[in-house]
Parts: structure tokens; C-alpha cells; sequence
């Protein structure tokens, strides 16, 4: 070994986090663990107690859906005449959806239980032929999911079931955390990437004719594609109409639903082939469109389980003019 070998950046040793940051991460590993070994029945036990707080606090938080987003305000837009989910919101979807937030960390912690004997078992896979046949025409698949039921579960699930899956994640702030959590996630043989600067990376491995995951039902004031989510115009990100345009890869709209504690079922909402025309935006526009409504029929099989807090209708089009309610006039 060269004295130069010192000097070489990719054998620097990676600096050390901060005490704190070492003891949160390692507390998080030793929960995990514990709920992980914890029966079944106790585990979802557990996530019932750590939902009532949660329910608690979007029972008193803004009930009349004044704020720009939040549980109360996402409702009275998804839920009205001329959507897709209807005017009635669920009896008791406060307290389901509040439990399913809870169950989703359940889920997370325990997912190292599902194995290839017994994913099978575990989840409804009657519509993974689907998967496949747009997987075995060579192109490379982009699977667009969204926050709806189990999406840790769903690449954790491809992993197992043998797809050559890449995700795209959110990195947090904490390193350690990152390393964490990505060691549970990639333990089946999935791979994850951050999200930063990361088209580059998911062209290659199209390219490469390897599987990608998506999360496609966010948006902020710099999407690009304005398209009808729950029947309202909603800024979308545009990232798997902009990969399937540029590659062919078919697009897969899917998620795994809940269905009791460590049970599931993956859905197939809509196989997009070939949707190019040559008019790039209305392209664009189309394909983020058709995503967004198999996304909502998700919505509407299982309303419990989506991130009925996040900010998916804060940004509104220019020029937009609210009705006499006060909410985004339905789309189109």
C-alpha cells in the first residue's frame, strides 16, 4: 500500500455522528427489535395504543378544514359530491385511519418476518402475473405506488418474490438513521437510492432493464404537471411519465392493502404501455393523469389507508377561484 492510498478519499473513514445521534439510532434499532419479536396480537395491540393520541389530535386539530391542508381539510375535498370517493366520509374513518397510521410502524418493524416461504401466505399475490408479464417484455418497469396502505411492505415484498426492484426514498436528517433503515428495507434484495438528483440513476437502471418504485402521489409548488387527484386538480410529480417517455418502460400503478394484522393484498390498478403521441406535454399530462386516477381507485377501495394529513392539495393553480365553500373547484 502507497502513501497516496491515505490521501484517497474512499478510504477516509466516515465521520463520527454526534453522541445523540447514536443513542436515538440505536434506541430506534431496540424497538424495532422488541416489536419485532413481540406475538402478533400484542404488536397490533400496541399500535391500537399508540393510535389514540394520533386520533386525539386530528379530533380537536382544525375540524372545519380552514388550513390549507391537514386531515380535516383533505376530507371535505375528497370526500364531495362529484368525487371519486363520494360525499360521505366512512363511519368511524378518523379512528381506522388514525390506527392504520399507527400500524403502518407496526408493519415496519415486523416486516423481517415476511420470508420467501411464506409471502405467499402472507399476501394476496393474485395479481403479481400482471407484474410480470410487463417486467418480462425486457423494457424495464416503473412502479408507481403512492402513500397508500403498505409501501414498505411492497418493495420489501418484490424483493422477496425475486424482481430486481430499486426505490427511491426520502433520506432523513440523521446518517445513522439512513443506514438503519436502509438495512431493513434492502434485507429481501430490494435496493434503495435517495431521491436527490436521482434521474440520472433510474435512466441506467431502465436501461439496464431493472425495476423501479415510485412514489407518485406527492406534489409541490415545482411539479411540473397539474392532474386530478381525488377529482380535484392537484400539482403531481412527474417523474414516471418523464421515464417511460424516455425509456418505454411500461408504468405499473400498484399498492399493498392491508388486509388484518401481517396480511395484504397487492392491487394492480392500471398497466400504462406506449403512451407517447410525440406531443410531450399533453403527454405528460395523460399519462400523470391516468396515475393519478388508478391512485384514487385505491383510494376508494381502502379510504383508511392514505396520508390523509399530507399537503397533496396545498398548492393551487394560478389563477384558481375557490367555490362558494371554499375549497378547489372539482376538475374537469
Amino acid at each position: 500500500m502507497s502513501d497516496d492510498d491515505d490521501d484517497d478519499p474512499k478510504q477516509a473513514r466516515r465521520p463520527r455522528e454526534a453522541l445523540w445521534q447514536r443513542l436515538v439510532v440505536g434506541l430506534f434499532a431496540g424497538l424495532i427489535w422488541f416489536v419485532g419479536v413481540l406475538p402478533n396480537w400484542l404488536a397490533y395491540a400496541l399500535g391500537d395504543l399508540l393510535a389514540v393520541p394520533w386520533f386525539l389530535w386530528w379530533g380537536l386539530r382544525d375540524r372545519r378544514g380552514r388550513r390549507s391542508s391537514g386531515y380535516w381539510r383533505n376530507c371535505r375535498i375528497g370526500f364531495r359530491a362529484g368525487s371519486p370517493l363520494g360525499a360521505v366520509r366512512p363511519k368511524h374513518h378518523l379512528w381506522r385511519w388514525s390506527r392504520h397510521i399507527a400500524w403502518l410502524a407496526i408493519d415496519f418493524c415486523r416486516m423481517h418476518r415476511l420470508t420467501q416461504a411464506n409471502i405467499r401466505e402472507r399476501c394476496d399475490l393474485r395479481e403479481y402475473p400482471l407484474v410480470q408479464a410487463a417486467f418480462a417484455e425486457g423494457k424495464g418497469l416503473i412502479l408507481a405506488t403512492g402513500h397508500i396502505g403498505v409501501w414498505d411492505v411492497s418493495g420489501y415484498a418484490a424483493g422477496l418474490l425475486g424482481l430486481p426492484l430499486t426505490s427511491v426514498f426520502r433520506p432523513s436528517p440523521l446518517p445513522a438513521l439512513n443506514r438503519l433503515i436502509e438495512r431493513l428495507r434492502t434485507s429481501s434484495g430490494q435496493t434503495v437510492v435517495a431521491r436527490k438528483n436521482v434521474l440520472r440513476t433510474l435512466l441506467r437502471l431502465l436501461g439496464d432493464h431493472h425495476a423501479i418504485g415510485l412514489l407518485a402521489d406527492g406534489g409541490g409548488k415545482h411539479s411540473a404537471v397539474e392532474a386530478p387527484f381525488l377529482g380535484t386538480s392537484a400539482r403531481t410529480v412527474a417523474s414516471p411519465a418523464l421515464l417511460h417517455l424516455a425509456t418505454g418502460a411500461p408504468i405499473a400503478v400498484v399498492a399493498v392493502l392491508r388486509v388484518a394484522r401481517m396480511h395484504y393484498r397487492l392491487r394492480v390498478f392500471d398497466v400504462i404501455r406506449e403512451a407517447g403521441t410525440g406531443d410531450r406535454d399533453a403527454d405528460m399530462l395523460a399519462i400523470t393523469s391516468r396515475i393519478n386516477r388508478a391512485l384514487s381507485q385505491g383510494i376508494a377501495e381502502c379510504p383508511e389507508q392514505w396520508f390523509w394529513q399530507s399537503r397533496r392539495f396545498r398548492h393551487r393553480p394560478a389563477g384558481e377561484v375557490a367555490g362558494a365553500d371554499g375549497l378547489p373547484p372539482l376538475a374537469g
